[in-house]
């Protein structure tokens, strides 16, 4: 019985389909192999499938760091075949800088290039604020996982939600600090789960994995985007 829903099933497709895994799970391996120094953990995974999935023409990463949430971004657009990810972080020591080494962008972009994924990704060292002036592109998937602080979150969130798709997906780092107890000093100034209460409280859809620290999923309309079409009365 013919699928209407998958290609023929012929040698070809199989052979064709064996030489792509292989390819793909060399470049999965690349992927494993770099070093990020991250707490994103496996969750960059979730990344690679919302991104798979999406089939996103422009994607958005604020805090960028070694580039775990990059390359797993980057390598679900070189699956894809398309797609840009504009990948911003000033690269520079701030008061939200990871442990070891500040000036990040030389490993970046080692670790982009060591997976390939360089032509996906656009590499912007500034600032959120500075690269939201004049941001016209409409965003189909955005990253947030800068500045943790309230005011910081707040300001990525109030710059970049507007330009989102009506499908799109906004995803937040770092989101479940309040409701654990970590044998390491936390910062007193973490505001990421503040201001996902006061969205839920507005009432945007939230949805929260409770792993490497909280990976939050948020569609930025009200109420969430509705699935039927609005009925109109016959005249």
């Amino acid at each position: 019985m013919k699928s209407i829903h998958e290609p023929d099933r012929t040698p070809r497709y199989f052979y064709r389909l064996a030489r792509h895994k292989l390819h793909m799970a060399w470049r999965h391996f690349r992927i494993a192999t770099n070093y990020y120094d991250s707490g994103l953990g496996d969750s960059a995974w979730l990344l690679h499938g919302l991104v798979r999935s999406l089939k996103p023409e422009v994607c958005v990463e604020i805090g960028s760091a070694r580039g775990k949430s990059t390359c797993h971004i980057a390598q679900a657009l070189r699956e894809n075949l398309g797609g840009k990810l504009y990948a911003i972080d000033p690269h520079r020591p701030t008061s939200w800088n990871d442990a070891g080494e500040k000036n990040t962008l030389h490993a970046l972009q080692q670790n982009l290039r060591a997976m390939g994924g360089e032509a996906y990704v656009e590499i912007i060292q500034s600032g959120s604020i500075e690269a939201a002036r004049g941001w016209n592109r409409p965003i189909d998937m955005i990253f947030i996982d800068g500045d943790h602080s309230y005011e910081g979150v707040k300001a990525d969130w109030e710059l970049f939600s507007p330009h989102v798709s009506r499908f799109g997906v906004v995803v937040f780092h770092d989101t479940t600090w309040s409701i654990h107890d970590f044998d390491f000093a936390v910062r007193e100034d973490l505001g990421v789960s503040r201001l996902l209460e006061e969205l839920r409280a507005d009432g945007y859809p939230l949805i929260t994995i409770d792993r490497n620290y909280g990976v939050t999923l948020v569609q930025p309309t009200r109420g969430g985007v509705p699935l039927e079409r609005v009925k109109t009365s016959a005249h």
